[in-house]
């Protein structure tokens, strides 16, 4: 009687110790995820090294374009997201215009204007974003814009920075003359240039 008291008391021991661990293990990846959703991905206000895109090839022949992607469902019904981190934010303009943003820019206009951008789809952004035209009409505030009808010193700081492969860049429209320049891949919005005088698309 007694071994078999023993055995059974040791089996319930045996139990109760895994029961044990496997509550503290459970803790522990609750506190674990608590801590992950209290984090929030944040974007660089100027990042160190602007990364690079990544390439299939790592000379693209000169000959063939590439098309960002068709607008489809999927991405018209998604939100904005967007980042900093292929931003040109070396030298300045020929118009002595500085690429880096100052800290009071990203502050009061960068991220105010996106973070109000963030709340919008891709849909809501490109067909009912509109501003006056002439004639009485309205266009769309932010777009798509081909590279070649930028200022040729656009057209060439695009490639120099590596993103010769896109030909398309997108447009958005802030206060007054103040333009961003990136590159929308699907419902993201990739920063390349900040702008404050409309010199790099002007309008005669």
């Amino acid at each position: 009687m007694t071994d078999k008291r023993s055995k059974a008391e040791k089996r319930k021991q045996r139990q109760e110790e895994k029961a044990q661990k496997q509550k503290a293990k459970s803790v522990k990846f609750a506190s674990s995820m608590e801590d992950f959703t209290d984090k929030t991905v944040k974007i660089a206000p100027i990042p160190e090294i602007a990364l690079k895109l990544v390439k299939i090839q790592e000379e693209p022949s000169k000959s063939k374009s590439v098309y960002l992607p068709n607008e489809d469902a999927f991405s018209l019904a998604c939100n904005l997201t967007w980042c900093t981190t292929i931003s040109d934010i070396e030298g300045e303009w020929s118009w002595k215009e500085p690429r880096r943003w100052t800290e009071e820019e990203w502050h009061t206009q960068i991220l105010p204007g996106f973070s109000s951008l963030e709340t919008l789809t891709w849909s809501e952004i490109l067909f009912e974003q509109k501003t006056p035209a002439k004639g009485g009409r309205s266009v769309p505030k932010h777009h798509p814009q081909e590279l070649i009808t930028l200022v040729q010193e656009a057209q060439d700081r695009w490639i120099e920075i590596g993103l010769e492969e896109y030909d398309t860049a997108f447009r958005f429209r802030f206060a007054n003359t103040v333009r961003a320049w990136g590159i929308k891949l699907q419902g993201h919005f990739y920063l390349v240039w900040w702008e404050r005088y409309h010199r790099i698309y002007p309008v005669t």
